[in-house]
């Protein structure tokens, strides 16, 4: 998961999706029912994230009353501090299926939640509850007594008014101008008023309410409407590899509405409906977890690895999802840490992390799973933390274990430097580049990275796009010339928080041939094929057999499940089924 920088977003339009480099065009193919693998994709709800947390060190990597600012336009810090109270109950763990509610309606179509079914239907519950909470705020406000003059109390009162006035009048806006909020207690009438024209007139206000809503949905929802959304832009959708994440020890906020254990479940139903593309996740793996586990830390209970191996053999899951920024590294872990971690400990866990992290990329190579790692220096839970993605640890994990599946995610942007790296230009000082020398020296490995929320695509302005293509030209052109490594990923449901990502596929199909001049041929493996690499989808692998015999299991038809004819990377793009070349046949 990713958030990019929203500070330089542009609406889409009509030049993201035809701008060029000045050179001859390829095909767009758009409506072509182009073949689809997203590699990467959320479909999280409201009751799986630890709420509070996901807000302040996610949404608004933990400057809350700054970002609103920066994000909404919101200047005012009380303002702020009410909008984030806002966005707390709309994403409450009541206002979204458990995973038990879930799985009950999936196995027997008993206990439906009407609101949780379609985006429409979320997007009038939280309108609701926006309403809700607008007359709370203002009852709040007129219930401040004054209390005695000058006492702390008094003081305390006055200014949680004066807040609430404020926001009152931020949020309001043009709706209610010409009547005076003073003179009496808002009605439901006006509050629902206000909130629908918050949830449609107000700018990036209007894009964050709505995006809250998507995490109302039942994740199944979710899934269909990823699928949809890609039918829509001309792309038919074969396998959809959603990851669970799991920040609990690192943001000191468990999830207890649904645990990872119970998501790996409704995840596991989910994968189980027929007339659907493919769907099998990667299962978060947190080796603070695990250490805690081992160390016999208090509350400590689960096993992050015992989880891991259940959801790679039992529940139907293709690899495993890492989040380096909460604050360990691949490899070579060291401090700082959070200090309540080391007290909770009784140690630094250095070593120990390292332990945890070997063991996990011995099982992954056992069972033949593919790692998704957060591959952007970003969303980091401590100071610095977001450095610690970084592929400069990843490459003695390479070395160490040759065999292993990885993935680096969010490619592309070419502004972080690498450990090592300092002083030298950008791109070449960057996190691509350290990443781009290794493939280029090692070409037959499983190595990738993803181009998942790639956002800039989105952007009309030349000087966005122009920038970054060049990148990734001079990028193929010096370490992967036929673009073998390279994957796509929506990194959807997040990806829901910009304007114009309902033509997300579109953009990044029009920057990939038109800026960067890519032909059919790259554009597929970039869409399905280097995915078909990195995934375990090649007939008679290790991973591939484990994926069936989760079909066996649970009865589900494995002829949906791509199938690519090798494990080798070299050499497997040139068969041809249609015009995009696709690898094999869809078969067991």
């Amino acid at each position: 998961m990713f958030r990019r920088d929203f500070l330089k977003k542009a609406v889409v339009s009509a030049a993201a999706l035809t701008t060029g480099c000045g050179k001859s065009q390829p095909s767009t193919s758009l409506g072509g029912a182009q073949p689809l693998i997203d590699a990467h994709c959320h479909v999280f709800n409201a009751s799986d994230l630890p709420a509070a947390r996901f807000i302040r060190q996610v949404v608004f990597e933990d400057f809350p009353k700054q970002a609103a600012d920066r994000l909404m336009g919101i200047r005012d810090p009380d303002v702020a501090d009410r909008f984030i109270e806002l966005l707390l109950r709309l994403l409450g763990a009541d206002k979204a299926p458990d995973a038990e509610a879930e799985i009950a309606y999936l196995k027997t179509g008993q206990g439906r939640r009407t609101s949780a079914e379609s985006l429409p239907n979320a997007r009038l519950a939280a309108i609701e509850d926006t309403a809700q909470f607008l007359r709370e705020v203002d009852s709040r406000m007129r219930g401040s007594g004054a209390g005695t003059v000058g006492s702390t109390a008094a003081i305390a009162r006055a200014a949680i008014k004066r807040g609430d006035q404020k926001f009152l009048d931020f949020f309001v806006g043009p709706v209610l101008q010409t009547r005076g909020l003073d003179a009496s207690p808002m009605s439901v009438a006006e509050a629902r008023a206000v909130s629908r024209d918050a949830f449609a007139n107000r700018g990036a206000i209007t894009r964050y309410l709505n995006w809250f809503s998507l995490f109302r949905l039942y994740r199944h929802a979710l899934v269909d409407r990823l699928i949809a959304d890609a039918k829509r832009q001309g792309f038919t959708a074969e396998l959809l590899t959603p990851a669970l994440v799991d920040y609990d020890e690192w943001l000191f906020e468990d999830v207890t509405k649904t645990p990872l254990a119970k998501q790996m479940e409704v995840m596991d139903y989910i994968s189980r409906r027929a007339d659907r593309p493919a769907v099998h996740g990667y299962i978060g793996f947190d080796p603070l977890r695990e250490v805690a586990y081992r160390a016999r830390a208090k509350g400590a209970t689960v096993s992050s690895l015992a989880t891991a191996r259940r959801a790679l053999t039992e529940h139907g899951f293709i690899g495993v999802k890492l989040y380096p920024p909460m604050g360990f590294r691949a490899s070579g872990n060291r401090g700082p840490y959070p200090q309540r971690t080391v007290d909770r400990l009784g140690f630094r866990p250095d070593r120990q992390l390292d332990e945890a992290l070997n063991d996990l990329y011995a099982l992954c190579v056992e069972l033949d799973a593919p790692i998704l790692a957060h591959g952007y220096s970003s969303n980091g839970s401590g100071p610095e933390y977001a450095d610690r993605g970084d592929p400069a640890y990843w490459l003695p994990v390479f070395n160490k274990h040759p065999d292993l599946s990885v993935c680096l995610a969010h490619f592309g942007r070419f502004d972080a430097r690498s450990r090592g790296r300092e002083k030298l230009s950008l791109p070449d000082g960057s996190w691509e580049w350290a990443l781009g020398e290794f493939i280029r020296a090692n070409p037959r490995r499983r190595v990738f990275a993803d181009i998942s929320y790639f956002s800039e695509a989105l952007s009309g302005k030349p000087e966005v796009r122009f920038p970054l293509a060049n990148s990734f030209k001079r990028w193929t052109a010096e370490f992967d010339p036929k673009a073998e490594h390279l994957i796509f990923g929506t990194d959807w449901i997040m990806l829901g928080q910009e304007e114009g990502y309902e033509h997300y596929l579109e953009s990044v199909n029009s920057f990939l041939r038109h800026d960067c001049g890519f032909d059919d041929e790259i554009c597929e493996r970039i869409f399905r094929s280097n995915a078909m690499q990195f995934l375990p989808l090649q007939r008679g692998s290790k991973g591939r057999r484990r994926l069936l015999a989760w079909y066996a299991r649970t009865a589900v038809d494995p002829s949906r499940l791509p199938v690519a004819k090798s494990g080798v990377l070299a050499g497997l793009f040139r068969e041809s089924r249609g015009r995009f070349g696709t690898t094999g046949a869809t078969v067991p």
